[in-house]
């Protein structure tokens, strides 16, 4: 029961925090703005009940990588083929995975470090059978700017959207 309440706060926070991109992304402002969003990246951090995780979208495209696994693990590689305590996935592979779906293929795996106040480290490999094919996604990102789930809730109650 306690997993599945941390899951729903989970998509509840990744919810305001899209709502709140969508008015900070489309509100009035002046090109000559220096602090791009009021300095809340599009990159979504967690770190609570033990886990750590991030949605991090891919360009303009609407699709996203998302993923959680235990804080033990921060700054490990986490291999999606063993079981552990991890949730991977995202619009790009159609839905949010555990190991026991047995959705990804040998060579898939997570890394998640949090390298300073707001920037985290994050690489990803995605193999999985779709139909016949065998499809690949990853990436490999350093030094990116991320927003906590606290800081997204703050600036929307500055905002007074939350």
């Amino acid at each position: 029961m306690r997993k599945s309440i941390q899951k729903w706060t989970y998509a509840l926070v990744a919810s305001v925090f899209a709502l709140v991109m969508c008015f900070s992304l489309s509100a009035c402002g002046s090109d000559d703005d220096n602090d791009v969003n009021n300095g809340i990246s599009p990159v979504l951090y967690s770190d609570f009940g033990g886990e750590i995780g991030v949605n991090y979208p891919l360009g303009i495209s609407g699709k996203f990588v998302g993923f959680s696994i235990p804080k033990s693990q921060a700054g490990k590689i986490v291999d999606l083929t063993k079981g552990g305590d991890w949730v991977a996935g995202g619009s790009v592979v159609g839905g949010l995975y555990r190991y026991d779906d047995h959705f990804f293929q040998k060579g898939s795996y997570v890394y998640l470090l949090r390298t300073g106040a707001n920037e985290i480290e994050l690489r990803y490999k995605y193999i999985w059978k779709e139909g016949t094919a065998t499809r690949t996604i990853e990436g490999n990102y350093k030094n990116v700017k991320m927003t906590t789930h606290q800081d997204a809730i703050d600036w929307a109650h500055r905002q007074g959207l939350y």
